[in-house]
C-alpha cells in the first residue's frame, strides 16, 4: 500500500475531532457572547446617559423626569451630571445599577450630590429599567418633585465709629395700586389721584399703570414707618385699587443723615438686570453711592441654596440638601455721630448749597460731612468744584516758603494789580489802611490778593501744583466716598497762573480736599482721608478738639514727591496762626484749647442770572479737629461761613 495514503487515512479522523472540537467552542462562545451582550450593562449606561436631559424612548419616562427634575433643572440652569457608579450583577433577570448624581448650584453655592440605585429588569424585549421617584433622588415621594430656594443672609449695618448703627434694615410701607382690586374702577383715574395725594408725577405713574400686568401691584411710593404720619394714607385708602405692602429694605435709620456719604441699597429694577449682561437678577440688591457701594458685598452677604422636595398636592415641602447663607457684616465707618448731628445743626439755616467737613488730621478719618437743607442736587462738601478762594493761599504761601519767601519777607500789597491786562483787586472788606508793603505774615492774615498774584513769578505753575500736592490736593478719593480732591494745573501760564495764587483762575477744590489742605499743615504730613474704619484706625481715642494735634500715631500720609519739613510746618502753623491773632479770623481767638489756625476765603462766580456772587469759605484746625465750612451763596468767609466753623469747635 502507498505510504502517502495510509498517512491520508491516518489524519481523516483526526481532522474530524479538531473540527468538532472548533464548532463547540465557537457555539460555546457564541452563547458566553450572546449572555454578556445581552445582561444589561449597556441599558445600565444607557439609562445614566439618559438621566441628565430625559432622553428617553418612552413619552411617559420623559415626561415623569420632567415633572421631577424640571423645576430644579430651571433653577440651577442646568442639568445634573449622573454616572454610572456600578452597573451590578445580572441575577435571574434583574439587575441594580447604582448612579452617581452631581449638581452644581447657582451663585457660588457649591453642588450638591447624591446616589440613587435603579432596578433593570428583562422582558422580552430586552432590558428596561423601573424609573420610580427613588430613581432621580433618594427618599423622593410619589407625587413630589425637585426644586430650589434661595436663602436670603440677613443684610448687615453701617455704624459710625462707636458702633452706632447708621443704616440697615428698616421697616418700610410701598404704596401703590392693586389692579386685582380695581374691579369697574378706571385704572388711569385711580393712578392720578393716588400720584396727586402722594405728590408724585401723575403721568409717570399713570403710564406705569398702564404698562403693568393685569394682576399686578404697582408701587408707586416707598415710605419710612415710622414716616406715615406725614402722608394722606386715610385719603389714600379710598382711593380705587389702593394696597400699602409693609416689607424690610435697607435704608438710613435717619432720613437725609450725612447725604453722599452712606450711599443706598435698592432692588434691581427690570432695567438694571436688562443692562447687567447677566450679573444682575431680579430682587439682587443694587447699590449706589458712598459706603454703601464700596462694601456692598460686605453688607449684603451671600445667599445660601435650599434644594428641597415639593408635593403640590398636599402643599408641602421638604429639605433635601441646604448651603447656609453667609450674613452681612458690620461695616464701620470713621463718622462720628455727634460732630455729625452737630454739623447738620449749624448749617441748618443757609438756604443755599452749602456744606461742613469734619476731619482728624493725625488719621485723616472724615467725621463729619453735612450739607445745608436747601439747594442740596448733590453732596457739594464731598463732589463739589469750585474756587477755594483764599483757603487756597495756604497752598500759595508753601510755595513761596519753598522759593526762599520767609514770614517776613517784605511784598506789595496794592489795592488793585494788573497782569498781562487784565485787573485784580482786594476784597472790598479790606482796610484801605493795610495797603502798602507788608511782609508775607500779614499778607497771608488779611488775605492780601495782590500780594499773592503779583508773586506769579517768584513760583512758576509747576511749583505751585507741587506744594499743592503735598497739601493734598489731587489725590485719589479716599474708598468708600465719591468725592473730588481738586485740580492745580500745572501747565497754566500768564494770567491764569496769577488767578491761581489767590484760589481763582482754573484752580478747583471741594470742601474735603480744602479740608485736607488744613489737616496737612495742622498734621506735618500730608493726609489722605478715609471713610472706612480699619484696624490700624485709632477710632477709640477721644475726638474732642483739644487733643494733641500731633498725637495720632497711625498718620495717613501718602507718598508725595516733596513731603512737608519739620520747618515748613512750622512757619506754615505760625502764618495760620496769624489769621486768627491778627486777621479775618479774630473772632476765634478767645476759643479755649488748644490755638486755633485757619484761613479765610472768598471766590466770585457768575450765577445763571449773569449776577455776581460770592462763594464763602473758611478752614480752622484745633487740636485734632479741622473744619471745613462753605455757602455756595454767601459773603465774606468770615461772615457766612466763619460762624458755622466756629459753632462746630464750640460744640465739638
Amino acid at each position: 500500500m502507498d505510504s502517502s495514503a495510509s498517512r491520508s487515512r491516518r489524519r481523516g479522523p483526526v481532522i474530524l475531532v479538531v473540527a468538532l472540537v472548533v464548532i463547540a467552542a465557537l457555539v460555546v462562545g457564541g452563547l458566553l457572547w450572546r449572555q454578556r451582550a445581552d445582561n444589561g450593562e449597556e441599558e445600565a449606561q444607557a439609562l445614566a446617559d439618559a438621566l441628565p436631559e430625559g432622553d428617553f424612548s418612552s413619552e411617559t419616562d420623559t415626561a415623569e423626569h420632567d415633572r421631577i427634575l424640571g423645576p430644579l433643572i430651571e433653577a440651577t440652569g442646568a442639568a445634573p451630571e449622573v454616572e454610572l457608579a456600578d452597573a451590578g450583577t445580572a441575577d435571574d433577570g434583574l439587575r441594580t445599577a447604582t448612579l452617581d448624581w452631581t449638581w452644581t448650584l447657582p451663585d457660588d453655592a457649591g453642588t450638591w450630590e447624591y446616589t440613587t440605585e435603579a432596578t433593570l429588569h428583562r422582558g422580552e424585549d430586552g432590558w428596561s429599567a423601573d424609573l420610580t421617584p427613588e430613581v432621580f433622588a433618594p427618599d423622593l415621594g410619589d407625587r413630589e418633585n425637585l426644586d430650589l430656594k434661595t436663602v436670603d443672609p440677613t443684610l448687615g449695618t453701617v455704624t459710625d465709629r462707636d458702633g452706632k448703627e447708621l443704616y440697615g434694615p428698616g421697616e418700610v410701607k410701598v404704596l401703590g395700586l392693586d389692579k386685582t382690586q380695581l374691579e369697574d374702577a378706571d385704572p388711569e383715574a385711580s393712578a392720578r389721584e393716588l400720584a396727586g395725594l402722594l405728590d408724585i408725577d401723575e403721568d409717570r405713574f399713570a403710564q406705569s399703570v398702564a404698562d403693568y400686568g393685569p394682576d399686578a401691584f404697582v408701587p408707586a411710593l416707598t415710605i419710612r414707618v415710622s414716616d406715615e404720619g406725614d402722608y394722606p394714607l386715610d385719603d389714600a385708602a379710598d382711593v380705587a385699587g389702593f394696597r400699602a405692602v409693609e416689607k424690610t429694605q435697607p435704608l438710613a435709620t435717619e432720613r437725609d443723615y450725612a447725604p453722599g456719604v452712606l450711599g443706598a441699597l435698592r432692588e434691581a429694577s427690570a432695567e438694571d438686570v436688562e443692562e447687567s449682561d447677566g450679573e444682575i437678577e431680579s430682587g439682587d440688591l443694587v447699590a449706589s453711592g458712598g459706603i454703601v457701594a464700596a462694601e456692598r458685598e460686605a453688607l449684603v452677604g451671600t445667599a445660601g441654596a435650599k434644594v428641597i422636595a415639593v408635593d403640590p398636592d398636599a402643599g408641602t415641602e421638604r429639605s433635601l440638601h441646604e448651603v447656609a447663607a453667609v450674613d452681612g457684616t458690620e461695616v464701620r465707618t470713621t463718622l462720628d455721630d455727634h460732630l455729625q448731628r452737630l454739623a447738620t445743626s449749624a448749617i441748618a439755616d443757609e438756604d443755599s448749597a452749602s456744606a461742613v467737613v469734619a476731619l482728624r488730621p493725625s488719621t485723616g478719618e472724615v467725621l463729619a460731612s453735612a450739607l445745608g437743607p436747601t439747594g442740596q442736587s448733590y453732596p457739594v462738601g464731598l463732589v463739589g468744584q469750585y474756587a477755594p478762594g483764599s483757603t487756597f493761599k495756604a497752598v500759595t504761601a508753601l510755595a513761596l516758603l519753598r522759593a526762599g519767601v520767609t514770614p517776613d519777607t517784605t511784598l506789595q500789597c496794592p489795592e488793585t494789580a494788573t497782569v498781562e491786562g487784565r485787573s485784580f483787586k482786594n476784597a472790598d472788606s479790606m482796610s484801605p489802611d493795610l495797603f502798602g508793603s507788608m511782609p508775607l505774615r500779614d499778607a497771608i492774615a488779611h488775605s492780601c490778593n495782590t500780594a499773592m498774584l503779583l508773586e506769579y513769578d517768584t513760583v512758576d505753575q509747576q511749583q505751585l501744583a507741587d506744594a499743592a500736592t503735598t497739601l493734598g490736593i489731587g489725590q485719589d478719593a479716599p474708598t468708600g466716598l465719591e468725592a473730588f480732591m481738586g485740580s492745580v494745573d500745572p501747565e497754566d501760564e500768564g494770567v491764569e497762573h496769577a488767578a491761581a495764587m489767590m484760589g481763582q483762575g482754573r484752580v478747583l477744590a471741594s470742601p474735603l480736599a480744602m479740608a485736607v489742605v488744613l489737616a496737612s499743615v495742622q498734621n506735618g504730613a500730608t493726609v489722605q482721608p478715609k471713610i472706612l474704619a480699619d484696624s490700624d484706625s485709632d477710632s477709640d481715642s477721644d475726638s474732642d478738639s483739644d487733643s494733641d494735634s500731633n498725637s495720632g500715631t497711625e498718620s495717613a500720609a501718602p507718598e508725595v514727591d516733596s513731603p512737608l519739613t519739620e520747618d515748613e510746618t512750622a512757619q506754615m502753623q505760625e502764618l495760620l496762626r496769624g489769621v486768627v491773632t491778627d486777621g479775618s479770623l479774630r473772632d476765634f481767638a478767645d476759643l479755649p484749647g488748644d490755638p486755633v489756625i485757619g484761613k479765610t476765603g472768598t471766590a466770585e462766580w457768575t450765577n445763571e442770572d449773569g449776577e455776581l456772587k460770592l462763594h464763602s469759605w473758611v478752614i480752622v484746625a484745633q487740636g485734632d479737629l479741622v473744619i471745613a465750612a462753605f455757602v455756595e451763596d454767601g459773603s465774606y468767609g468770615s461772615t457766612t461761613a466763619g460762624p458755622i466753623a466756629r459753632e462746630m469747635l464750640e460744640g465739638a
